[in-house]
Parts: structure tokens; C-alpha cells; sequence
């Protein structure tokens, strides 16, 4: 019964570790890939715990102690999940997509794009084929800017009315918009996956390009990374921009058994926002739409 014991608590200071390690993206590239998996080992931490208090690895003082750990640190996701969202109209309209450059025709993409009519649309994985896209929806959208970047494709953004300037960096393209009530830039990112893959060194390469830009930037974009990631912080303090609405599934792996909110719409501070919920239409990734309510 020892030996159980002292097992049941060794995996429960590793997982408690992993935890807090989770909050550290910030400052280690392997601390937002465990902020990924933060609610599954917050939750399976809860009934672990649970399992100790069982048989006697931790008196239940020391349970209930660690049990309102956990629950304060996944109190985060618990926000970004269910947030209220503001009521009223909204004065823009953000369409964000990761078009996959395996989509085999924007037909469906430019008809839905067209029914939600939005202010801004964000595009990323445009390839030499899916950019098609771009001189479809040119009558209705046609402030419109690209930028290449990877093998499966480069950045896109489009808005309603003319652009201003034009910027290109690492994973974004950048468009200022002439806007009937001030100029506001609009971004469309795209990051690397997390560790062991790039994202970290993509954001020191790309972080100082984005805070060079002056005044309101509204963004769309394919982060690869959940919204209470250090990540997410980090695009946000530079921008002076939070991200809007609630945290939702945008991409399915695995043939539908991992669902990830990694695509999401930031706004500048004091902005707020609904999120709403596209189809696929080709892509693995499914539509996010901002409806964003002005200060």
C-alpha cells in the first residue's frame, strides 16, 4: 500500500507541475503546448486527486487544498469558453478562415463569405489556386492584399473599402484600411504550430514587425494555439488588441477526435465581440466570424 501511495503522489506533483509549467508560454516554447492540453490535465488532475484522498496519499485537507488549485487554474479556460458576449449591433463584421490548400474550390467559401457580408475577411493557406477567391469577391471587398509565406500558401486580407498601405512580415499581411470613421489596419496571421515545432521563434520574428504598426489594428488569423496561451497574451501586447468572444472549435484532427479552438478574431482594447461559427466548406477548418461592438 506504500508503494501505491507514493506512486499515486509522484504523478500527482508531476501533473501539478505540468500544470503551472502551462502557464509559462510567455517565456518557454514548451509552455503553451502544455497549455493546450491545460483542461484535460486539470481535469483528470481533479479526479486523481480524488483517487489520493482515496487511499490516503494526501490527507483530504490536502486535497480540497489542491483541488481549488486546479480549479483556479483552469478558471482561464472556463472563461475563454464562456464568456458573456455582448448584445447590440455590431459595427464590423470580421469573416476569419484557414482556407486549407487542399481546398478543392472556393465556390462554396465565396457564397458564404457573400451571405455574412462582413466588413473585413481574413484569409490564410491562399495558394496559386484558392487565391482565385480573392478576384471573385474583388466587386464587394475591394481593398484587397496578399503576402506569401509557406508551402501551403500565404496570407490574404479584404476589406469594403480602399486600402491606404500595405505591409508583408513573417506569417502576416497587414492592409490599412481607408474606413469611413479613421484609418484601422487589418491583419491576417498565420502561425507555426507549438513546440517541438516553431511558434515560439516565429512571434520574436514576427511580434516587433506587427507592434511597428501605428494606430487601430483589427486581426483574423490561424494562431495554432488556444486563447489562453502565452501566445495569445504576447500578439495582444504588442497590438494593444485583445482577442474577442468566446473560445471556439475551429479545426478538427484526427478524424473529428481532436476539436481545438485555435482560429480567433482580435479587436483594439475596449472593443468587444461575438463569435459565431462557419462551416468547413473544403477546408479543416471551420469559418469564425467576429461580430465586433464598438467602445
Amino acid at each position: 500500500m506504500a508503494m501505491v501511495r507514493g506512486l499515486l503522489r509522484a504523478v500527482a506533483v508531476l501533473g501539478l507541475v505540468a500544470l503551472a509549467a502551462s502557464f509559462a508560454g510567455r517565456w518557454w516554447a514548451w509552455g503553451d503546448s502544455l497549455a493546450v492540453a491545460r483542461s484535460w490535465v486539470g481535469l483528470g488532475g481533479l479526479a486523481w486527486l480524488g483517487l489520493c484522498g482515496v487511499f490516503g496519499a494526501f490527507t483530504w485537507r490536502w486535497v480540497g487544498a489542491l483541488w481549488l488549485a486546479v480549479l483556479l487554474a483552469l478558471a482561464p479556460v472556463g472563461w475563454d469558453k464562456w464568456r458573456p458576449e455582448p448584445g447590440g449591433a455590431a459595427a464590423l463584421v470580421l469573416y476569419q478562415k484557414n482556407m486549407n490548400f487542399r481546398m478543392p474550390g472556393v465556390a462554396p467559401l465565396v457564397e458564404d463569405i457573400r451571405a455574412v457580408a462582413p466588413d473585413f475577411v481574413t484569409l490564410q493557406e491562399v495558394d496559386a489556386e484558392n487565391r482565385a477567391i480573392m478576384g471573385a469577391l474583388a466587386e464587394g471587398w475591394p481593398g484587397q492584399h496578399y503576402c506569401p509565406f509557406s508551402a501551403v500558401g500565404g496570407q490574404a486580407v479584404l476589406a469594403r473599402w480602399p486600402a491606404l498601405d500595405t505591409a508583408c512580415g513573417y506569417g502576416w499581411a497587414g492592409m490599412k484600411v481607408d474606413h469611413p470613421e479613421g484609418a484601422v489596419w487589418l491583419v491576417s496571421l498565420h502561425l507555426h504550430w507549438p513546440a517541438p515545432h516553431g511558434q515560439f521563434g516565429h512571434l520574436a520574428r514576427a511580434l516587433p514587425e506587427l507592434a511597428a504598426l501605428e494606430g487601430p489594428v483589427f486581426l483574423g488569423g490561424d494562431f495554432n494555439m488556444v486563447p489562453w496561451s502565452g501566445a495569445m497574451a504576447r500578439v495582444e501586447d504588442a497590438l494593444g488588441a485583445r482577442h474577442v468572444g468566446r473560445a471556439r472549435l475551429s479545426i478538427e484532427q484526427f478524424g473529428g477526435k481532436l476539436w481545438l479552438p485555435i482560429d480567433h478574431v482580435l479587436a483594439p482594447e475596449g472593443w468587444r465581440g461575438r463569435t459565431v461559427i462557419r462551416g468547413q466548406l473544403g477546408s479543416d477548418h471551420f469559418g469564425v466570424v467576429g461580430e465586433l461592438v464598438a467602445p
